[in-house]
């Protein structure tokens, strides 16, 4: 078995983005750092499904759709797509400061999902971790602009559910009732299921970040250090905190990017639940600080600071959406000054 990722108690190996704390919280070079020649943004990748016997949800109800289906997949037609496509789909202008809502028309941030005119019903990217495919496409070539491609440090965020403690993680079973029948019908039906009720739990739990402090609390409830997935070392152990008292404490691993580049990093990973889709880091830089990439944890996009040759090649990747961006642009809620806000959109 190949050797997990190793901590890094030495946090003052994040000292050198101290300057990021006198920017403007939650602008881009709060994010990653000022100075660097240019910026990417990479998109998140956006899951949408359709009716397999219709090809779309136009006059389509899901509850009469899946009444009395076994088999999820073969009703259920679903694949990934980039944001260019959903802004295509809904008639909508792709750019480097587009707000997802805003391309497909969602005036509330509590709607997540929305059919468009061709009929696919598109999910709301994910917050806080870039789809694996992508991050290790982008991996690949940031081990390419680095003088120091196998050392570096993954910083990943305290706050993940089941990280630091058993706070903010539970399980749920789901009992086939003869485990010896070969039912794949079933068997697909309680995997699609499953899915879903991880996405809606992430979405759940992502706008509770955002509610009251009275709300909030009823998600902490202060289990022991190392009752989670990191080890009690590791879990009492030193953090890295950035930006003081907005939450954004990490704990740090010695990482490099060749590391990420293997598509089975996260069987290396100690902050990787097994059988999950990995978690990337929130914050991953080589020992020669070559370059910087950030996913911020209530953002829907990747932020990469490196050369200007590094930009234009995660540019062309094949497989990766990404555009470069300028360091002074707003990645706000209505930063997007192309697409305009829908009418039920509220402040």
């Amino acid at each position: 078995m190949p050797e997990q990722l190793m901590w890094e108690p030495d946090v003052s190996r994040g000292e050198w983005l101290r300057p990021m704390e006198s920017e403007p919280f939650a602008s881009i070079l709060s994010v990653v750092p000022r100075g660097f020649e240019a910026y990417a943004r990479i998109f998140h990748t956006v899951e949408r499904d359709r009716p397999r016997a219709t090809g779309t949800w136009h006059g389509v109800e899901e509850e009469s759709l899946f009444a009395g289906v076994t088999d999820i997949e073969a009703a259920l037609e679903t694949g990934r797509t980039t944001w260019a496509e959903v802004a295509a789909a809904f008639g909508t202008t792709m750019h480097s400061e587009a707000q997802y809502a805003r391309l497909v028309g969602l005036g509330r941030w509590e709607e997540s999902q929305t059919v468009a005119p061709d009929g696919w019903r598109y999910d709301m990217p994910p917050e806080g971790s870039c789809d694996p495919d992508s991050f290790t496409a982008a991996a690949r070539v940031l081990a390419r602009h680095t003088t120091t491609p196998s050392a570096g440090v993954a910083a990943v965020w305290e706050g993940w559910g089941g990280l630091m403690s058993s706070a903010g993680y539970a399980t749920y079973t789901a009992e086939i009732p003869d485990p010896t029948t070969d039912d794949r019908g079933l068997r697909s039906a309680v995997r699609a299921a499953g899915t879903r009720l991880r996405a809606t739990l992430r979405r759940a739990l992502t706008r509770a970040r955002w509610a009251t402090t009275d709300r909030i609390a009823l998600f902490h409830r202060d289990p022991e250090p190392g009752t989670g997935l990191l080890s009690h070392e590791i879990a009492s152990g030193p953090t890295f905190d950035l930006h003081g008292g907005t939450g954004r404490t990490y704990v740090l691993f010695q990482a490099g990017a060749d590391d990420f580049a293997d598509p089975a990093w996260g069987d290396r990973a100690p902050w990787v639940r097994p059988g999950w889709s990995p978690q990337t880091p929130s914050m991953v830089w080589p020992e020669d600080h070559a370059w910087f990439l950030a996913t911020e944890i209530d953002w829907d996009s990747t932020l990469v600071a490196g050369s200007a040759e590094l930009v234009r090649e995660l540019v062309e990747t094949p497989g990766l959406e990404v555009l470069a961006i300028d360091p002074d642009a707003r990645l706000t809620s209505d930063g997007d000054t192309i697409n305009p806000a829908p009418e039920t959109e509220t402040a």
